[in-house]
């Protein structure tokens, strides 16, 4: 548990990538995860939804450099319906979950679609609706089993090889979990996310310690989405109802909060400075209203610099994180300092 106010580790704002792109093209809509491949091209999943669209893996990288996306809206091979989470194996494939049509999907290192496995159902090998993904240090792919309350883990071709966990409230029990990662050490993090806490775990799924209690106290969270842990040990917390990020070290002894410090991305200025009507309402914008509310939620979607339903983290190259924002349709970038 938290027990530190230092701030030994700080976090300082660089950058921000995206803006809403409903139709598709360069930037987001409704993204829930990235990922950072190994040449630095970063991978945004965007969910879009059935009515604007906006679905797709749109690549970019850290200077905001445009490439191209992949996959779509639908239920052929290669595509999705409720995607929640991307993740790449060492030979950069690239793997997808879906949470509605409860399956794995798999890309090659080209973006060509490979194959794809897993059926609905609670026995072994069985998802309903997978959640976060992550490869663990033996190369095989772990996948959050939201409803089923469980870790399943298997082969990258998608043999079942073993689960851990159960629906509850105590050691090594979820309630609803969604984000996973896997730390450099080979240790499991799961955001046992209505339980409000993070949960270790050995390699082999072994309880190890939790941190965590509902609340927007330092050390307390509020339905926590993910989390991302650098080649320090130092542990960061997609803290989602509260609309912040939580760093920790590796002893989970609290170091900073972050409520976001966002400004416009290069595309987003490039899209206002070519519409003279954006560019005249932008003129008097304040992107610091005073507020007659507390809500979180509510002072993130009237505050542009907030974080607004932070809901993926990522390290790139071990000195920067990306925060991912639902609400805005963007990630932000921030330096370990």
């Amino acid at each position: 548990m938290a027990t530190e106010t230092g701030t030994r580790l700080g976090l300082e704002y660089r950058d921000t990538n995206g803006f809403g792109a409903a139709q598709g093209g360069r930037g987001y809509y409704l993204p829930v995860d990235l990922a950072v491949r190994s040449d630095g091209r970063i991978y945004v999943l965007s969910r879009g939804d059935a009515i604007q669209g906006g679905n797709g893996i749109k690549i970019t990288d850290i200077d905001q450099n445009w490439f191209e996306e992949i996959s779509k809206r639908g239920t052929a091979p290669g595509q999705f319906i409720s995607a929640t989470a991307i993740a790449f194996d060492a030979n950069d494939r690239l793997f997808m979950a879906d949470e509605a049509l409860h399956r794995i999907t798999i890309f090659d290192a080209d973006h060509n679609y490979e194959s794809h496995w897993g059926t609905e159902g609670s026995g072994e090998g069985e998802f309903d609706g997978p959640s976060g993904i992550a490869f663990d240090r033996d190369g095989d792919l772990l996948v959050v089993d939201d409803k089923n309350q469980r870790i399943q883990r298997y082969t990258p071709d998608g043999k079942y090889l073993n689960s851990f966990g159960s629906a509850g409230d105590g050691d090594g029990e979820f309630s609803y979990p969604w984000g996973i990662t896997v730390a450099p050490d080979g240790v499991i993090y799961v955001a046992d996310w209505r339980n409000d806490r993070i949960q270790r775990f050995t390699h082999e799924g072994k309880f190890i310690d939790a941190c965590g209690a509902s609340g927007d106290g330092e050390g307390q969270f509020n339905r926590p989405a993910n989390v991302a842990v650098d080649g320090d040990g130092n542990i960061f917390v997609a803290d989602w109802g509260n609309q912040r990020v939580q760093a920790f070290d590796k002893d989970w002894n609290f170091q900073t909060s972050i409520r976001g410090a966002g400004e416009l991305s290069k595309w987003a200025a490039e899209y206002i400075d070519a519409n003279a009507d954006e560019k005249e309402a932008r003129s008097t914008f304040d992107p610091y209203p005073e507020l007659d509310v507390d809500d979180p939620h509510e002072v993130s979607a009237r505050t542009e610099p907030y974080f607004w339903d932070p809901v993926s983290i990522a390290l790139y190259d071990d000195t920067r994180i990306l925060i991912l924002e639902t609400g805005r349709h963007r990630f932000q970038v921030y330096e370990k300092v």
